[in-house]
C-alpha cells in the first residue's frame, strides 16, 4: 500500500461528522463558517420523516425519502458525535426534492445515526461502541470498542436492516477529516466517485478521489457493504475547518453530477 494512502487514512481518522448540524463539548478546529450552517441541538430528531428505530437512550433515528428517480442512494449522517456531528441541511433536502433532481434519484436520508453521541459530544454511542466498527463484515473484530458481536447496537441493527430493504445502488457517508476535502470508497465505487468529484471540483478544485485503496476497516459499513456485498460506498470527507459555503456548494454540485449521469 502506498504510504501517502496510509497518511490520508490516518488523518481521516474515522472522524465521521456528517452534514450539517452539531453541538459538542469540543469544537476545536471546526470553522466558524461551518458552525454558521448548523442547526441547534434541540432539533436533533426533529426532521420530517419516519423513524426506523431508536438509539440506546431512546432518541429516534429519522429517515426521509426524497425523489423518485432510478438511481437509489442511501445517505448517512452523524455516524460519530465528536468532533461535532454534522447533519443534512434544508438546502440539500430542497436540492434533492426539486425537479429535475427529484426525477433522477431516489434518496433515503438518515438524519443522524448516532443521536446519543451528538447530544453528549461523544465519538461513540451511549454504550461506548464505535458504530462504524459494529457491522457484520467477515473480519469483524470483537472488542469493548467495537462490540462483542456484529450489530450488537440498536443503531446498527436498524440501519443495516433498512439499507438492505432499500436496496441502494450507492451508499454515501458524510464525514469530516483533518485533511481534505477528498473522497474515498469501498467496493465498486470508483465510477460514482469520479462523477461526484467531477461535480464537486467544478466549485472547489481541491476535491480528489482516492477510490478503493484496500484499507477498509473490519466491522466498517464499507467493509460489510462495499467489499463483501458489492454495494458501492462513498465516504465524503470535508476538511474540518473548511469554509461552510464551500462544503454546501460541493455537496450540491457533487449530487448534481451523480444525478446528471442518469438523465
Amino acid at each position: 500500500m502506498r504510504p501517502w494512502v496510509l497518511i490520508i487514512a490516518f488523518l481521516a481518522g474515522g472522524a465521521v461528522v456528517p452534514l450539517l448540524g452539531f453541538k459538542s463539548s469540543s469544537d476545536d478546529g471546526v470553522s466558524a463558517a461551518v458552525r454558521g450552517l448548523v442547526q441547534p441541538m434541540d432539533s436533533v430528531g426533529g426532521a420530517d420523516g419516519d423513524e426506523l428505530g431508536n438509539s440506546v437512550e431512546g432518541r429516534p433515528l429519522v429517515v426521509e425519502d426524497l425523489g423518485d428517480g432510478p438511481l437509489r442512494v442511501y445517505v448517512i449522517g452523524g455516524v460519530h458525535g465528536e468532533p461535532p456531528a454534522l447533519r443534512p441541511t434544508d438546502e440539500l433536502r430542497s436540492f434533492l426534492r426539486q425537479s429535475p433532481m427529484s426525477h433522477r434519484m431516489t434518496v433515503r436520508l438518515l438524519e443522524d445515526l448516532n443521536p446519543d453521541g451528538t447530544a453528549r459530544g461523544l465519538f461513540c454511542n451511549a454504550n461506548q461502541i464505535d458504530l462504524d466498527r459494529n457491522f457484520p463484515s467477515r473480519d469483524f473484530s470483537a472488542s469493548l470498542r467495537h462490540g462483542m458481536s456484529p450489530l450488537s447496537e440498536p443503531e446498527t441493527q436498524a440501519i443495516w436492516r433498512d439499507i438492505l430493504n432499500f436496496e441502494p445502488d450507492l451508499v454515501v457517508i458524510l464525514q469530516s477529516a483533518l485533511a481534505g476535502p477528498f473522497l474515498d470508497g469501498d467496493g465498486p465505487s470508483d465510477a460514482y466517485g469520479m462523477q461526484f468529484v467531477r461535480g464537486a471540483a467544478s466549485v472547489d478544485d481541491r476535491w480528489t478521489l482516492l477510490g478503493d485503496e484496500g484499507y477498509a476497516f473490519s466491522g466498517s459499513l464499507g467493509a460489510a457493504l462495499g467489499v463483501e456485498r458489492g454495494i458501492p460506498v462513498l465516504n465524503l470527507r470535508f476538511r474540518r475547518d473548511q469554509d461552510g459555503r464551500s462544503v454546501s456548494e460541493a455537496l450540491l454540485a457533487g449530487f448534481g453530477a451523480l444525478a446528471d449521469n442518469r438523465s
